[in-house]
C-alpha cells in the first residue's frame, strides 16, 4: 500500500486500553508457521526469564487448512535468538480461542480488521503488536508500524528483521504492562 494511505490511515489506528493483569495471550498470524509461533514462545521465553508466573501464551493462524511445521528457515532463525520452534504445528484460530484470551495480538492492520469484525464482542482485546514496537521504524515508513511483515517464502534477513521486530514490540508491550520485571 502506498505511504499516503499509511500516512493518513495510521492517523486513526489506534490500541485499545492494557486490561488489567492480562494472563492469557494469543498471537494471531495468517498461516500459524513463522510470526505467531514466535511471538507465543518469545513471550513464554521473555515470562520465565524474567519471574513473570501465571502467563498463557498461544499462537493460531486465520488461514490455517492443514496443520504444518515451522519452515526450516524459521527454525533455523528463531533458534539463532534462543526460540525453539522445531516443534510447533500450526493451527486455526477459534471462538474459544479468542473468548479464552485476556489479549490478542495480530501482525497485520487487516487481521485486526477482520477479527474485530468477526468478533465484536472481543474487540477491546485486539490489539496490533507493531504498535507496542519500543523502537518504531523510520519516518516515513508508515506501513511498518502498522504491521509486521510476513517473512514466509523469503530470505534468512527477512526473517530476522521480522523476529527483532516481534521482540522489539514484545519488550515495548511489557514495559506500558503490570508485566515489568518485578525486583
Amino acid at each position: 500500500m502506498s505511504r499516503l494511505y499509511w500516512s493518513c490511515m495510521g492517523k486513526r489506528i489506534r490500541n485499545p486500553p492494557i486490561p488489567q493483569a492480562p494472563k492469557t495471550i494469543l498471537f494471531i498470524c495468517k498461516g500459524n508457521i513463522c510470526r505467531s509461533p514466535y511471538a507465543g514462545r518469545y513471550l513464554r521465553k521473555i515470562a520465565e526469564n524474567r519471574n513473570l508466573p501465571g502467563i498463557c501464551s498461544r499462537s493460531a493462524g486465520l488461514e490455517v487448512r492443514v496443520s504444518v511445521p515451522s519452515p526450516d528457515l524459521a527454525v533455523q532463525v528463531a533458534k539463532t535468538l534462543g526460540v525453539d520452534l522445531m516443534d510447533h504445528r500450526s493451527k486455526p484460530v477459534t471462538a474459544e480461542m479468542i473468548k479464552g484470551s485476556d489479549m490478542i495480538f495480530v501482525m497485520e492492520h487487516h487481521q485486526a480488521i477482520f477479527l474485530r469484525r468477526t468478533f465484536p464482542a472481543h474487540v477491546p482485546k485486539i490489539f496490533l503488536l507493531s504498535l507496542f514496537d519500543a523502537n518504531p521504524p523510520p519516518a516515513g515508513e508508515h506501513a511498518l508500524r502498522y504491521n509486521i511483515p510476513d517473512p514466509y517464502g523469503k530470505a534468512e534477513k527477512d526473517f530476522l528483521e521480522c523476529f527483532r521486530k516481534i521482540e522489539g514490540s514484545i519488550e515495548g508491550f511489557l514495559s506500558q504492562s503490570y508485566l515489568r520485571p518485578r525486583s
